[in-house]
């Protein structure tokens, strides 16, 4: 699904717009003009969805150079290793992430939690995966795109958002920080933080961008940084924003 000039949603479950797996996040492609960057890779249960996505848009795996994790919760970072081995592609990640994902750490990546606790299908699991750094502030420029990485914890540790600045537009990939509504996702996970988080909003309240671009729960093209300012005013009042929920299976 083609959403803007540059960027397509390739992938998305039944917390988005539910066409591929029910358990897929809300996957990216952005075109760079030769390349392609992909912005997380779904769950990998059904990867074969999203591989439909991108040949329905006459895109090749074998287009896509780089693949941007926001971090290594099961529905984000399923697909990884799947997605990596097809299209050759350099997959980057906070460099936690990073970590996590070449280890198969499934405690930091709270799999086998979700898991144990119905959120994944039974058996569900990780494949582990090559990654490299890419740590807060970093850039990366493909054709005329620039990709920058911002580290933003709160809802668990390693997770980035990224900032990428088109010709013709600057997006935030807000992965599972804020969403439409200035919603958070809080989880009872170990390394999911309410301090974080308030630093998080406050932080990216500080960056210039057009379009919020979350995980899951909708987009905005044009008026997305009311989004982050409506968080941020959330907690200015000592309150916590509204929780968004993940609706899955």
């Amino acid at each position: 699904m083609q959403i803007d000039k540059r960027v397509y949603v390739v992938g998305s479950g039944k917390s988005g717009s539910n066409f591929t797996d029910p358990y897929d996040c809300d996957t990216y492609v952005v075109n760079c003009g030769n390349d392609l960057v992909m912005i997380d890779t779904g769950a990998g249960i059904s990867p074969e969805k999203i591989c439909g996505q991108i040949a329905f848009h006459n895109f090749l795996p074998s287009d896509i150079k780089y693949i941007l994790l926001t971090h290594t919760h099961g529905d984000h970072v399923g697909g990884a290793a799947y997605f990596k081995k097809l299209t050759g592609a350099t997959v980057l990640a906070h460099p936690l992430s990073a970590r996590y994902l070449q280890d198969g750490d499934f405690n930091k990546m709270s799999v086998d939690t979700a898991e144990k606790n119905g959120l994944y299908p039974s058996g569900f699991t990780v494949e582990k995966c090559k990654a490299s750094p890419f740590s807060d502030g970093e850039i990366l420029k493909v054709g005329d795109v620039e990709f920058m990485a911002v580290d933003t914890p709160g809802h668990c540790s390693g997770h980035n958002a990224y900032l990428v600045t088109t010709p013709e537009k600057r997006y935030l990939f807000s992965g599972d920080s804020i969403f439409l509504g200035g919603r958070i996702s809080l989880q009872n996970i170990w390394d999911c933080c309410l301090a974080d988080y308030v630093e998080t909003a406050h932080k990216l309240e500080c960056l210039e961008f057009d379009a919020l671009l979350p995980s899951h729960f909708g987009i905005d093209l044009s008026e997305g940084k009311e989004h982050i300012q409506k968080a941020v005013q959330i907690f200015e009042r000592l309150g916590i924003p509204e929780q968004a929920f993940i609706a899955r299976g």
